[in-house]
């Protein structure tokens, strides 16, 4: 008697899926994700972008960014998730205060909470992954934002869902300053937000321009 488990069936469906070219994009209007978003139409893909209010003190910036960005760049309609998991759970700066250096806006498992939401809604729209806006000066900054973290949660996706769930990761070889030439090619640079704790005042994004974001993109800005 041939008995077929529901995992069985699954991971045969998922094994002969066939590719969509859609792809989430976990997007909070900052460089990083809008260049990887950028790079990941320009290869094709549908990209779906997921916008996540986790408390942080930039929510009204980013809101305001993120939807006109999306417009832009001929995205899907931004997908917004709500949750105060991490307020709960954490006392990062970044959730509603000010924060100044990395130690103070570090929110442990954030990146690795995101992917797995991010994976969930991938699965709900056939997509054939998640994208992260991972470069090269992310490097030994947060534990859940280097290379091998984002391929293990690439495992731990297709193992969740029997099927292959790719993390692209397309500005992986970049770094900040070429991704800011990247937006200020593409005429997008000011409409992207990096403050930790910008504010939008009269309709516009006011960033605080003493946080290490705000000094960093600063410094690029520099003309030399």
């Amino acid at each position: 008697m041939n008995i077929k488990t529901k995992f069985n069936e699954e991971l045969l469906i998922g094994l002969e899926r066939q590719p969509t070219k859609k792809a989430v994009l976990l997007f909070s209007g900052g460089i990083d994700s809008t260049a990887a978003g950028i790079l990941l139409k320009e290869k094709g893909y549908r990209v779906f972008p997921l916008f996540i209010d986790y408390g942080q003190s930039s929510l009204a910036a980013e809101q305001l960014v993120v939807n006109k960005i999306a417009i832009k760049l001929g995205f899907e309609p931004v997908r917004v998730i709500t949750t105060e998991l991490l307020k709960q759970l954490t006392k990062s700066n970044l959730l509603g205060k000010e924060a100044v250096d990395d130690s103070q806006a570090w929110v442990p498992g954030r990146n690795t909470l995101f992917m797995i939401i991010a994976g969930i809604f991938a699965k709900q729209v056939d997509a054939d992954g998640v994208c992260i806006g991972y470069m090269l000066d992310d490097n030994f900054v947060f534990g859940d934002n280097d290379y091998f973290h984002h391929k293990n949660v690439e495992q731990l996706l297709s193992k969740s869902f029997l099927q292959p769930m790719e993390v692209f990761m397309p500005i992986v070889s970049y770094r900040k300053k070429d991704l800011v030439t990247l937006l200020m090619e593409k005429g997008l640079l000011s409409d992207t937000v990096s403050c930790w704790n910008a504010k939008v005042v009269r309709g516009k994004v006011v960033s605080c321009g003493s946080c290490a974001n705000c000094l960093e993109r600063n410094s690029l800005l520099v003309v030399k």
